[in-house]
């Protein structure tokens, strides 16, 4: 029963008291030869619900809360004053009210680790213009998609992000590899470029680094990134399912560090840094659905509708999955998205692969279609400069990032290519549109 479904004969005394003025309560005391106190509250209380009784309608606190004070009035006349029924009326409605609270409340609450600074988070891409842009990073509790053709850089970035959360102390990361493309040769030398660079005194960092006594980045980085590789949508939906038992003992890990080293050793006899998972990566979303629900998809022009019934459901179960995640462990959600499978005007159906990306009006077409597009909050395109056919003949060739879809940001690109330290921006950005 909800607290506005009490009956009223359950409200307490203390509500009815001091409700009628007191040179009126001394004049019905007078009258009625009252013994005072609180005969005189519990007397008053009994004649207003006597009198409310009598009205079929009214029953309980929801019921009396739909009065005007002038129909309480006419009520309980002559027990009450028109002053006194607004102010039982308000009585009442404070003391059944169910009281409010922030949504920040309400996330300390479900997450107790979230505290005001938090909420805000965000996780650096390493990218100067996107992070500004993006006022600090990808943000917390929220999906952020990389799409773009292969080969321009989405596994890149998206292995300088694990490198840039661990080498900053901000939280360790978890990558499901569905194209087995994740190479942790390249995640270590990401990091120990990375850190190289940190800071104004590089040369004392390196030096503290490579002390008998210090863990290198790359080791930190390493031991803070778990890997799943799967390639069917089934596989995707149960390590989502599973993702919750390893965030939360990755989680306790950081809170007591000590634990560390009794369950997984030591490597150069130091203790194992455990960070809080913050960062989830999907590289990439597109490939198991493609293979369960493009490949085996009947070809020609008699597509199965029950295929693509199934292929949104799975979408949207990804997606809610992801979601839920993110919230309740204030993660940082990353999805690698390919480019394009759809309908084309030359009807080549759910099979044909497009491999166009137009960033020049923000207009392109990413894999699984206008559904998925409305799951993610902000959405990063990435793009070859020049002619994307030609791009085998030619050698370091630079690249455009396009802010298609954000909740903070206009619409900017900005010019980045391929290094030993992952991506780096060149030049500054350029408004389009």
């Amino acid at each position: 029963m909800s607290t506005n479904d009490r009956l009223l004969s359950s409200l307490p005394a203390s509500l009815f008291q001091d409700l009628i003025a007191q040179p009126r309560l001394i004049a019905i005391r007078a009258k009625e030869t009252s013994n005072g106190g609180e005969d005189d509250i519990e007397k008053l209380r009994q004649q207003i619900l006597r009198k409310l009784k009598n009205v079929d309608t009214i029953a309980t606190v929801r019921d009396f809360l739909k009065l005007s004070p002038t129909t309480l009035l006419h009520i309980l006349d002559p027990c009450l004053t028109y002053v006194e029924c607004k102010r039982l009326i308000n009585r009442i409605h404070q003391f059944c009210a169910i009281p409010s609270v922030t949504a920040l409340k309400i996330m300390q609450q479900t997450n107790p680790g979230i505290n005001a600074a938090s909420f805000h988070g965000k996780l650096s891409t390493g990218l100067p213009t996107l992070d500004r842009q993006l006022h600090g990073g990808f943000p917390i509790c929220s999906i952020t998609e990389i799409v773009g053709r292969a080969g321009v850089g989405k596994t890149h970035l998206s292995q300088q992000l694990c490198v840039l959360a661990a080498i900053s102390g901000q939280g360790g990361s978890i990558y499901i590899d569905t194209e087995k493309k994740m190479s942790v040769l390249r995640l270590k030398e990401i990091a120990l470029e990375r850190s190289n660079v940190l800071g104004v005194d590089g040369k004392r960092k390196r030096a503290a680094i490579n002390s008998a006594n210090e863990r290198s980045p790359a080791e930190k980085v390493l031991e803070n990134v778990t890997v799943h590789s799967l390639l069917s949508t089934r596989e995707l939906l149960e390590t989502l399912d599973q993702l919750e038992k390893e965030i939360n003992h990755r989680n306790l890990e950081a809170e007591e560090p000590k634990h560390s080293g009794e369950i997984y050793g030591s490597l150069n006899n130091s203790c194992i840094q455990r960070l809080p998972v913050r960062l989830l990566i999907i590289d990439s979303i597109a490939a198991p659905i493609r293979r369960d629900y493009v490949m085996t998809s009947v070809p020609s022009n008699s597509p199965s509708p029950n295929a693509a019934i199934q292929r949104a459901a799975t979408i949207f179960e990804i997606a809610r999955k992801l979601k839920k995640l993110a919230d309740d462990y204030h993660l940082a959600v990353v999805v690698v998205n390919q480019v394009g499978t759809g309908t084309s005007s030359r009807g080549g159906g759910s099979g044909q692969r497009n491999d166009t990306l137009d960033t020049t009006d923000g207009e392109f077409t990413g894999s699984l279609g206008t559904a998925w597009q409305y799951c993610i909050s902000t959405r990063i395109a990435l793009e070859h400069e020049g002619d994307a056919h030609r791009l085998h003949q030619v050698q370091n060739q630079t690249r455009k990032a396009v802010i298609t879809k954000s909740l903070v940001s206009k619409k900017v690109d900005f010019k980045y290519e391929l290094t030993m330290q992952g991506v780096r921006e060149l030049f500054r950005e350029t408004q389009t549109g």
